[in-house]
């Protein structure tokens, strides 16, 4: 057997960055030696006293495929083929990130069919938390073009940044993709990030111990597992079949759906409710397999048509996107019967307010190609068993501090990238105050090991989002604002704006390939690789002048193309009135403006000012009430807290 062995990202299909010296190492029998070629060029490296060996190629242009060999003086080789050179992109961040092609199929069909592009590759780490040294090499990954049988599983984000990168460049795009739902910032930060952090630390410390995070492991599994189960032996539902095709539901209350459970006559009720409910199929579409789709659901549950099961979800997030078999639909009456688990009082938790509901605005339907029929509306439920208590909670151990970091960012260091792209906040809402800190020492200690003092970082600004009326819809704003001035206050470092690509029924918006492009554009500019614009409008001057008891504020903006434009955005603005300015001041009072553009400045005139204007907010809220300010090339300017 062959002693000789590369790294994991020394394989094919990989990208090497651009312009710079490329890492190629492994490992061999102590003293090896070792011969390494690449485009006509060999470099020679001795396996240390470990077996240890690495080699540093030149810098190249864009370009490839290629082939790289690897030899040692024993006769043993290994050929990488399909090597690309290009641009490498850490891709990290939570559940946005994370998102993969397969929950954005039905927005993006043609996607998962048409996605051969030599120019994109993805190395995915899964999830992997270590709370010791960190890890020297991935314990998982391999590269991966967006073939037909990989694209499902590809970052959506990530994917249609790098494609979108290389559509507009020509340039061959690798990116590593760290990401992991839920994940706070400082699950991605290494001890010495956190040096000043001492509860973060402390953290970090008590999940080290093997015994401790076993506990917790153990108490993770052995109680939501002990819940379930109570809850199921007192469940009648189970016990009369109220799934079976022929239930007699006529004594079961009606309810409205979609909504909150909260806002009904079933209350914060914690336990099983089952709902029901009646539709009729035409001739033509009875036995045909079909489609149900029930929105998103809070917070399990398991569905059945005509009394079998056609899928289940254990949690809240996901959309309920299932199929009905052929062969199961009839002509004339059928019955969806959904068993839901509401597992928790109403409250507010990582980054949206719980309480069991059928998500108003989503889709509830079932269809197929030639017919739809919708399912919201009137529904029967009955209650099925209360819960003496709550669901417990999870403690998830990968979201310690630290854990993230050594288990799936460090052993990426020996790779030579270009570029950082973050997609995290969320989780983070309620800390806004010490997240700008963290991010800061993140980024710097990013730079610090990857030796790139001013590597690109752009990170993703929160979307519009208010499903869930939350205590402090605030942290939201600030959250979106905190991620705005870090693309301001960092070099090389900026923003992508989203206020329009959210949902504002769910955290998990599945507009990502705006999102992409909106990345790509930025990552463009940094790189000097285009002269397309890459941001939205921006302040570049105030003037305010007094009219009598109105004053008139010019903003004179920047990066307005040709010209500025209103446009309506999430379903809001039809009258093109911009309704989300907000003057404040130096007293603090609010006052509203009204709104117009003129090419490149924008004139908010201000009835009633009788103070100076301390600063100017414009979409500091969860979402816009009315239509946004755009730029010719389609670019939203950013939701902000503007000082005067």
């Amino acid at each position: 057997m062959s002693g000789l062995r590369l790294s994991r990202f020394i394989s094919d299909c990989m990208v090497l960055q651009r312009d710079k010296k490329g890492h190629i190492w492994g490992w061999d029998t102590p003293g090896a030696g070792i011969k390494v070629s690449f485009l006509g060029k060999t470099y020679e490296a001795v396996a240390d006293s470990e077996g240890s060996f690495g080699v540093w190629l030149d810098e190249q242009p864009y370009g490839g495929p290629y082939e790289l060999t690897v030899t040692d003086d024993k006769g043993n080789c290994i050929t990488v083929v399909d090597v690309m050179v290009g641009e490498v992109w850490l891709c990290s961040g939570q559940s946005n990130m994370e998102l993969p092609m397969a929950r954005v199929k039905d927005r993006y069909p043609d996607e998962m069919v048409n996605c051969d592009y030599p120019g994109v590759r993805e190395f995915k780490i899964a999830e992997e938390v270590v709370y010791a040294a960190p890890l020297e090499e991935p314990k998982t990954g391999q590269w991966r073009r967006p073939a037909k049988e990989y694209i499902s599983e590809f970052s959506a984000t990530a994917y249609f940044f790098a494609k979108e990168f290389n559509k507009l460049t020509g340039i061959p795009v690798g990116f590593i993709n760290l990401s992991l739902g839920g994940s706070p910032v400082h699950s991605w930060m290494s001890r010495e990030m956190l040096e000043g952090f001492d509860d973060k630390l402390a953290i970090a410390d008590k999940y080290a111990d093997d015994d401790f995070r076993a506990s917790v492991l153990k108490a993770n599994e052995e109680e939501p597992a002990a819940w379930h189960k109570a809850l199921d032996e007192k469940d009648e539902g189970l016990k009369g079949h109220w799934e079976a095709d022929d239930t007699d539901d006529d004594s079961w209350e009606t309810i409205m759906l979609p909504g909150f459970l909260r806002d009904t006559e079933i209350g914060n009720y914690i336990g099983v409710i089952y709902f029901r409910k009646n539709f009729t199929v035409p001739a033509d579409m009875a036995g045909k397999e079909a489609r149900l789709w029930l929105g998103t659901l809070v917070d399990s549950d398991i569905t059945y048509v005509n009394g079998r099961r056609v899928g289940n979800t254990d949690y809240q997030y996901p959309p309920r996107k299932y199929v009905i078999p052929s062969g199961l639909l009839r002509e004339g009456t059928n019955n969806v019967t959904v068993r839901l688990k509401s597992e928790y009082y109403l409250e507010f938790m990582e980054g949206e307010c719980t309480g069991a509901r059928f998500t108003p605005g989503k889709d509830y339907k079932v269809f197929n190609d030639e017919h739809s029929i919708d399912i919201s509306g009137e529904w029967k439920y009955r209650l099925g068993a209360q819960a003496d208590s709550p669901a417990p909670r999870q403690d998830f151990v990968s979201w310690k501090p630290t854990g993230l970091f050594n288990g799936m960012t460090a052993p990426c260091r020996k790779y030579v990238v270009g570029g950082f792209n973050w997609y995290q906040g969320e989780s983070d809402c309620e800390d806004c105050e010490r997240y700008k800190d963290m991010f800061v020492r993140m980024v710097e200690g990013y730079r610090k090991d990857w030796n790139y003092p001013d590597m690109p970082v752009n990170v993703v600004q929160l979307p519009n989002f208010t499903i869930d009326n939350n205590p402090d819809s605030d942290a939201w704003n600030r959250m979106r604002e905190t991620l705005r001035r870090l693309g301001e206050s960092i070099d090389n470092c900026a923003s992508a704006v989203t206020i329009d690509l959210g949902e504002d029924n769910d955290l998990h918006p599945q507009g990502k390939r705006e999102i992409g492009r909106r990345l790509a554009l930025l990552a463009a500019h940094e790189k000097g690789c285009s002269d397309v614009e890459y941001s939205g409008p921006v302040i570049r001057k105030f003037m305010c002048v007094k009219e009598g008891d109105t004053a008139q504020i010019t903003l004179d903006m920047e990066h307005t193309g040709n010209g500025l434009e209103i446009r309506e955005a999430n379903g809001k603005g039809a009258d093109l009135k911009v309704t989300d300015f907000c003057i404040v001041d130096d007293r603090n009072n609010m006052l509203c403006a009204d709104v117009s553009v003129i090419h490149n400045k924008i004139i908010l005139k201000v009835p009633g000012l009788e103070h100076s204007v301390k600063e100017i907010r414009y979409c500091y809220s969860q979402t816009n009430s009315g239509a946004l300010i755009y730029n010719s090339e389609g670019l939203p300017m950013s939701p902000g807290i503007y000082a005067m």
